[in-house]
């Protein structure tokens, strides 16, 4: 072995070392350093630098140098091809001059470089080179005393670990990347630890680029690990950190900037958040004129519908890349290619393309890549119906990698075994825990686009394909238990106070807060910015006398993939029964079908599973929103309220009718409607509870006609009528209200004791009465049945705001989150709130918002509305309120619409998770009374809900006045007593499932 330094000025002070013995020269170049020391010459040898004069040898120095920076700048630009050629004429210049110190630079910068360039063999082997040239070289360097090139050789080790590192991640081995980058950290802090001028600042990681660069390495092992969402998370905090540092470190955070985007566009185009992933991929491509990034950004247009575009552009990208050297790139290009070759439905060239991919892949030792080929090819296979060569390569590519790659082949696998179509209780073994790891990991992300974007794009596919797979082998057990754990998932973390467990460290606000939580009007300066977090599922338990039998699948999605099993106990999925009277348990799934499942609490072992087709449900959902009086798209509210009351929809009875039921017959299963009248046959009336799947939100249940038979044909428009001999609806024979998703953690209800507590109508800053955001009960005098009526509750005793006569309740300036806060704090028996509620979208995703008197001085989690900043369901679950009253009303537009947003989370269910135990609200824009001139049916509205809350049932008396509204519109179809104003009010009731927790 040569070992080899620039000349000792000092004699060696001691004996030559045992690690020198095997070597060829002992530490430098020796030029006669023998017979200079007066030496014995036996063990040094002599080689040609020996024989170079002083000029000579600082020439060849000089030029090593130059080809050095030579080099980094070519790789800097990616000129693989030459860089490569300089890094060679370096490696000749250090034998010409027998330096080891730049032999090893030259190699751990190869290894770096052809690592870049996906040649992951010989950047392995130019790495291992280093690592094992290294205690040679440094015994050598300490027994000259050669302490400067030592710290040049360490420097070396540290590239040609890092590159190490890199390649362990991507094999999935990452004991031994963790235990590098710990051996990085340990060095770097031993280096800090020593005395001032032992080591050059560059080692000293003066500006803390080199630990950044580390927590990028560390960002990897966590995705390999399993953990892409606390990835995700950490480059976000890097990126931040990058940001801070000193204009000195220009050069090494530009390079860091790119390290990172790079890893988080991967991770956001794996997680589905495929616009902000564009976007980093834009700022990449556009900094860096190579073509790397313009492989994923052609994929992205492909996506957008150009695929004629698309492909030109990989091809373009794949020649540049070829010609730079970049054969990685030129793989991934081909890969690429050959993807979108197969989703236009072409497996032989898109063959061609994967085998290209792996020729390269092959060459370059990439075996994640092969892999990835492996799969490629299954589905090229399968495309084709060559069912044993798919299973051939898929056997293949599951035979290692990290847990996603393994979520993602095995989910190819059950796709092909199950298009295959045999032995499918093998392919349910094989996808059923795939698509519970799948489900439960959304909930892994802090970002709601991401986990909106992971239940679409990844976990959405597999429940689909499984739900599917259950029908066909006829195990409605396991369909209904994944309904229910599908509709279990809350918006809540955490099973005490606070509410939601918030990523980052809350600081704490002056004064202290209380022990139940931060006062509401202390938002802001902790909430600010602070994402909320999902929870999974909890352990769900059937019945009382049975198990889930998903959890055994849970125990095997968590040994294969690493799925978090729930360490609390199981939740039960069911109310308490009622004697005498059957309570109907309805959830709704949706999973590309939507898919229903129903039981009674009376026989909860007996299950009821029916798919609803998408082409159903989508024909609901139109025919609801023709005549739903929400906006649409562009809409103003005028229109819509004038749309919804016209003849076709809310505002004739034929019309109405008909929407009733559409959707009866496309919503409601036969077996449920026979079993709901032979209940109501049977004596009381029976209970339906429904939890609707987000399809399904603005559905009006009670609304909804009972069919007398089913058609044995698909039905033109109009053809409905021949399915009912009379007018029932389910309020008819019904009492109807919502069920609260059972995973969302509650606190218990305040004792429903002391006033009611009215917000109606609040006056919002910089609002005329008559804007988007003004009265929503119009002008109330003296004699309005809605002031009579508070005037009635002011005379039975006090109510909250004090007032003295019912008029100063509706109006108010003064009611904003703190007043709210102050009211809430007292015992009260309800909280009634008429006014505006609207959807807005933060950091936190879509939620509701009330709007209160709230100026935009005050803190909250929304952005202001001119003079305004709207009370968000995360402002109320953030504030750890424990004051929410067992009883509330949220009287205002789509207050119910949680349901429908893609992650459950709004001022319905944050009231819920707050202690109320049944909240009133509505599933679609009210309405106000100047709608129908010369009525009043916004009071109407109010003055039910608010003493049916006073009452023993709330939701029985909310039925019953319902029923009679209904009656009076069979009588009178005029637009004063329309749906529309009274059909899509709803309860949300919790008082009776027994989460409490």
């Amino acid at each position: 072995m040569l070992v080899g330094l620039p000349p000792p000025f000092n004699p060696p002070d001691r004996p030559l070392p045992a690690e020198l013995a095997g070597a060829s020269a002992h530490g430098y170049n020796c030029r006669c350093v023998a017979r200079h020391f007066g030496l014995d010459p036996a063990p040094y040898g002599e080689f040609p630098a020996c024989s170079l004069t002083e000029a000579e040898y600082r020439q060849l120095l000089v030029s090593a140098s130059e080809a050095q920076q030579r080099a980094k700048g070519l790789a800097a630009a990616r000129d693989f091809a030459g860089a490569h050629q300089e890094y060679a004429r370096l490696r000749q210049f250090a034998q010409r001059l027998d330096r080891t110190d730049l032999e090893l630079a030259a190699l751990s910068d190869l290894a770096a470089l052809r690592y870049a360039a996906g040649d992951l063999r010989t950047a392995r082997q130019c790495a291992e080179a280093v690592l094992a040239d290294f205690p040679v070289s440094a015994a050598a360097a300490v027994h000259f005393g050669q302490y400067a090139e030592l710290r040049m050789v360490e420097g070396s080790r540290e590239v040609a670990d890092r590159v190490l590192i890199s390649l362990s991640t991507e094999e999935g081995d990452v004991d031994r990347a963790r235990e590098l980058i710990a051996g990085q950290r340990h060095r770097a802090a031993l280096r800090k630890a020593a005395g001032p001028g032992q080591y050059p600042p560059e080692l000293l990681d003066p500006h803390g680029t080199d630990e950044l660069e580390l927590r990028i390495l560390d960002v990897r092992v966590q995705v390999a690990a399993g953990d892409p969402a606390g990835a995700l998370a950490a480059l976000e905090e890097i990126l931040a950190a990058l940001e801070t540092l000193p204009g000195g470190a220009r050069d090494q955070v530009a390079s860091l900037q790119v390290m990172a985007r790079a890893e988080r566009a991967r991770l956001r185009q794996a997680g589905g958040e495929n616009a902000d992933a564009r976007a980093d991929l834009v700022r990449l491509d556009a900094r860096h004129e190579g073509a790397k990034f313009a492989i994923d950004l052609a994929a992205d247009r492909a996506l957008g519908g150009d695929f004629p575009g698309a492909v030109a552009a990989i091809v373009a990208a794949r020649d540049a890349l070829a010609a730079t050297g970049a054969t990685g790139d030129v793989a991934e290009a081909s890969h690429a290619l050959g993807t979108l070759l197969l989703l236009a439905g072409d497996p032989r060239q898109a063959r061609d393309q994967f085998e290209h991919a792996g020729q390269l892949w092959r060459v370059n030792g990439d075996t994640p890549g092969l892999r990835r080929l492996d799969v490629a090819l299954a589905r090229c296979a399968a495309a084709e119906g060559d069912w044993a060569t798919a299973e051939e390569h898929v056997t293949r590519a599951r035979a290692s990698g990290e847990w996603l790659q393994r979520l993602h082949t095995d989910f190819v696998a059950a796709t092909i075994g199950f298009a295959r179509g045999e032995d499918l209780p093998a392919v349910l073994d094989l996808l059923l825990p795939v698509a519970l790891a799948a489900a439960d990991y959304r909930f892994e992300f802090a970002s709601p686009r991401a986990r909106t974007a992971w239940a679409r794009d990844v976990a959405g596919p597999a429940t689909e394909l499984l739900m599917t797979l259950l029908a066909r082998l006829k195990e409605p057990r396991l369909a209904a238990e994944l309904i229910e754990r599908t509709c279990a998932v809350g918006a809540y973390t955490g099973t005490g106070a606070p509410a939601l467990d918030l990523t980052g460290t809350l600081p704490v606000p002056e004064p202290a807060p209380p022990a139940a939580g931060l006062p509401l009007a202390a938002l802001g300066s902790v909430t600010a910015s602070l994402p909320l977090r999902l929870a999974p599922p909890p352990a769900l338990r059937w019945s009382p006398d049975s198990p889930m039998e998903l959890d055994r699948w849970l125990d095997v999605a968590a040994e294969r993939y690493g799925s978090p099993r729930p360490a609390a106990g199981p939740v039960t999925t069911w109310p308490a029964a009622e004697p005498g009277r059957e309570t109907f348990l309805l959830r709704y799934a949706d999973a590309g079908h939507t898919h229903l499942s129903w039981r009674t609490t009376g026989d909860l072992g007996t299950v009821h599973v029916h798919p609803i087709g998408a082409a159903l449900v989508a024909t609901a959902r139109e025919v609801l929103a023709a005549a739903s009086p929400t906006p649409r798209a562009g809409e103003s509210v005028a229109d819509a309220v004038r749309r919804s009351l016209g003849a076709d929809a809310f505002g004739g009875f034929a019309g109405e009718q008909r929407l009733s039921r559409v959707l009866a017959l496309n919503l409601l299963p036969a077996d449920l409607v026979a079993r709901l009248r032979a209940a109501a046959a049977g004596g009381r009336r029976p209970l339906l509870r429904v939890q609707p799947s987000p399809s399904l939100a603005a559905v009006p249940w009670g609304l909804l006609a009972l069919p007398d038979r089913r058609p044995d044909r698909v039905l033109e428009p109009g053809e409905e009528g021949t399915c009912f001999d009379g007018d029932e609806r389910v309020l008819d024979i019904a009492d109807v209200s919502l069920l609260a998703p059972a995973g969302i953690p509650r606190r218990p209800p305040r004792a429903a004791e002391g006033p009611p507590v009215y917000v109606l109508d609040p006056r919002i800053p910089g609002q005329s009465a008559f804007g988007e955001l003004g009265s929503v009960l119009g002008k109330q005098e003296p004699a309005s049945p809605l002031i009579r009526h508070l005037d009635a509750r002011l005379a039975a005793g006090p109510v909250r705001p004090a007032a003295e006569r019912g008029l100063d309740l509706v109006r108010r300036t003064d009611t904003d989150r703190r007043l709210l806060a102050r009211l809430l704090a007292e015992p009260c028996s309800r909280l009634v709130f008429a006014g505006h509620v609207s959807l807005v979208r933060d950091e936190h995703g879509a939620q509701t918002a009330l709007h209160l008197s709230c100026p935009a001085e005050l803190p909250g989690t929304a952005d202001p509305i001119g003079a305004h900043r709207p009370f968000t369901a995360a402002d109320l679950a953030l504030s750890g309120v424990a004051a929410m009253p067992a009883r509330v009303a949220l009287i205002g537009c789509a207050s119910a619409s949680d349901f429908g947003l893609p992650e459950p989370f709004g001022v319905l269910l944050a009231a819920v998770a707050a202690g109320a135990s049944l909240v009133a609200a509505t599933v679609w824009a009210l309405p106000t009374s100047a709608a129908v001139p010369g009525a009043d049916p916004m009071a109407e509205l109010v003055i039910a809900v608010d003493t049916a809350l006073g009452g023993d049932d709330p939701v029985a008396e909310l039925c019953a006045w319902q029923r009679s509204r209904l009656a009076r519109w069979r009588e009178r179809p005029e637009a004063a007593c329309s749906p529309v104003f009274w059909a899509g009010l709803t309860c949300l009731d919790a008082s009776d499932d027994g989460q409490a927790w």
